[in-house]
């Protein structure tokens, strides 16, 4: 309750505005009618049969009376103790029932049945049921046992009670009836009004979900969009960078090196608030792909060793033997995002001393196989009371750790999201000022498929002069770029600026390849691809096709194979991933040419 109610309270509806609940006003209009018309009967039935009524019956009338003017003043004091009042008016009518039929020696009248009726429905609306069906019992037992232990002859409704006598009998069952009526109508509108409020909550419930849903997808494509307007001026950056580092000067070389880490340092961003962004809505899928993982975390350990040798600091890397010849199934991106994350963090928060990471084979079995990783530091530390607050997005292990050391605050959220995916959580020992270890456990599938090793290492100079290429691409400075990186290795490109420009491109041309990109004016990449797959040439229509996209929606790898699409890069991208998909294009090439000349000299 709100506030406590004065004793001196006579307003029902002062303690109903206090009872927001419709059910519990519905219980406390019914126990106050029921009262308020017993005390009503009484008044108007005693003048009526004061001379002829005998005086044990009238003793009860009395009693009864004035407990129920005390209990009518209590529920107007304190409502919150409706179901005592309830329980001794039950008790009270199961009292009457029993006298009326054993101690006054009654015959079963309609006053005893309407007692009972109002004992067995009201019980149910005032109390749980278990008490309820006790009432009941109680109440239907002694007209079952009278009905035993008498005559079918005294088995009449329309007997009139002697200790009752007309017209008392007669106002007391009208009133009955009337307070029966009144209890059922003050129920059932009760319970209308709880249903139609459910349902009108349900319907403000239904449309906050759907204005939550909207929401939440205009978030994803404004990050989406976003991500596209920012990742294209990287891969501008990157790639130009790229470029211009062939013929640098050793000084020109540094500088370089310094704008590459920062585009890469603000890429690194960009992609930690989309990934958080994505795991948020469970949109990430883990691959399954079979990953050598000494090789994968020695290419990890190799990229944060430049990182690492600025501040002084050495990286080190323990496999277990075990693990060495191992090959298992796994997510390499999302393992390989994990690794970096955490021992980045390592070397970030370390001035002096090592970040080591390890790998240690656990439990195995022919088909399955426990590695527990490790990413241990000399750094900072973390305080006790920090080191949960820290796995929260955005947090950091103080205030003054973003002002000191940089970052968002993003990176052990997401590496606590990725690993509940491979269903394994992260741990944490640390002492302030002695460093901290970071560790977890993975259960791989191995994988028994034959390997075909390939060379980390992937000559990216090697001239592909047979290609010519087609490409799709809006940006000014993208398509410069691709130009450019493409002639590095002989290839013969040509420029168009959307995809209806690529589609007519390729009616009046043959080419080799398409690097489409996916947002383009006029005809965007999937309707260029779907046109392209619809011509009437078998050659042109089946011409393999390469997205370049800077989009990172968490459904575009599947909607790039629904447009029909071969393959695709995310910008920025590395020269080398470029270079690796073409040579395999141009190595098909030369084997078929290889072919036809072949068949054409046998013939």
């Amino acid at each position: 309750m709100k506030e406590l109610i004065p004793f001196f309270n006579f307003s029902l509806k002062k303690v109903l505005i206090q009872q927001p609940d419709t059910l519990k006003q519905a219980q406390i209009k019914i126990v106050f009618t029921i009262l308020l018309f017993s005390l009503l009967k009484i008044l108007i039935v005693i003048p009526l049969v004061m001379g002829d009524i005998q005086n044990p019956h009238l003793i009860r009338i009395l009693f009864v009376f004035l407990l129920y003017l005390a209990l009518t003043k209590y529920l107007l004091y304190r409502p919150f103790h409706i179901k005592i009042i309830s329980h001794i008016i039950l008790l009270t009518g199961v009292a009457g029932i029993w006298s009326n039929l054993f101690v006054f020696g009654q015959h079963i009248n309609l006053i005893t049945i309407q007692f009972v009726f109002m004992v067995a429905f009201v019980s149910y609306y005032l109390i749980d049921n278990s008490y309820a069906f006790i009432y009941s019992v109680a109440a239907i037992s002694p007209v079952m046992l009278y009905m035993a232990l008498t005559n079918r002859t005294k088995w009449h409704l329309d007997v009139i009670s002697n200790e009752l006598p007309s017209p008392g009998f007669e106002v007391i069952i009208l009133l009955n009836f009337v307070t029966i009526v009144l209890v059922h109508y003050l129920f059932y509108r009760a319970f209308r009004d709880n249903v139609d409020e459910k349902e009108t909550l349900n319907k403000q419930l239904q449309a906050t979900i759907a204005e939550t849903k909207a929401l939440a997808e205009s978030r994803s494509v404004f990050l989406s969009t976003m991500s596209h307007e920012l990742r294209t001026p990287l891969n501008a950056v990157i790639g130009m960078t790229n470029l211009i580092k062939d013929t640098a000067t050793e000084e020109q070389t540094e500088n370089l090196d310094i704008l590459e880490f920062s585009a890469l340092s603000l890429l690194t961003l960009v992609n930690d608030i989309l990934d958080y962004n994505k795991s948020e809505n469970d949109k990430i899928e883990l691959e399954n792909l079979p990953v050598q993982l000494p090789i994968l975390l020695h290419k990890v350990c190799s990229g944060l060793q430049q990182k690492a040798a600025e501040k002084g600091i050495e990286v080190l890397l323990e496999m277990d033997d075990k693990l060495k010849d191992q090959w298992v199934i796994a997510d390499p991106t999302r393992l390989t995002q994990i690794i970096y994350n955490l021992a980045g963090n390592a070397i970030k928060f370390t001035e002096r001393g090592t970040v080591s990471v390890k790998a240690i084979a656990g439990q195995e079995s022919a088909e399955q196989i426990m590695v527990s990783f490790s990413v241990a530091d000399t750094g900072i530390g973390i305080s006790a009371d920090r080191q949960q607050v820290i796995f929260e997005p955005f947090m950091q292990a103080s205030a003054d750790t973003t002002r000191h050391y940089g970052g968002t605050g993003l990176g052990l959220a997401i590496v606590k999201r990725l690993l509940k995916l491979f269903n394994s959580t992260i741990e944490l020992e640390s002492q302030p000022g002695k460093g901290s270890v970071f560790s977890f456990a993975i259960q791989f599938n191995v994988y028994k498929g034959k390997i075909n090793p390939v060379s980390i290492y992937t000559a990216v100079n090697a001239s592909l002069e047979s290609l010519s290429i087609l490409i799709a691409e809006d940006n000014p400075v993208n398509a410069l770029l691709l130009v450019k990186l493409l002639s590095k290795w002989n290839i013969k490109a040509i420029v168009t600026n959307n995809g209806q420009e690529a589609v007519d491109k390729l009616l009046s041309n043959t080419f080799d390849v398409v690097l489409m990109d996916l947002h383009m004016p006029v005809m965007d990449g999937y309707q260029a691809t779907l046109a392209i797959r619809s011509l009437n040439e078998p050659v042109k229509a089946l011409i393999p096709i390469i997205a370049l996209t800077a989009s990172v929606s968490h459904n575009i790898h599947d909607k790039i194979k629904e447009a029909g699409m071969n393959d695709y890069l995310s910008k920025p991208f590395q020269p080398a991933s470029l270079y690796e998909k073409l040579e395999l294009l141009n190595t098909a090439k030369t084997v078929r040419s290889f072919s036809e000349r072949l068949s054409a000299d046998q013939s």
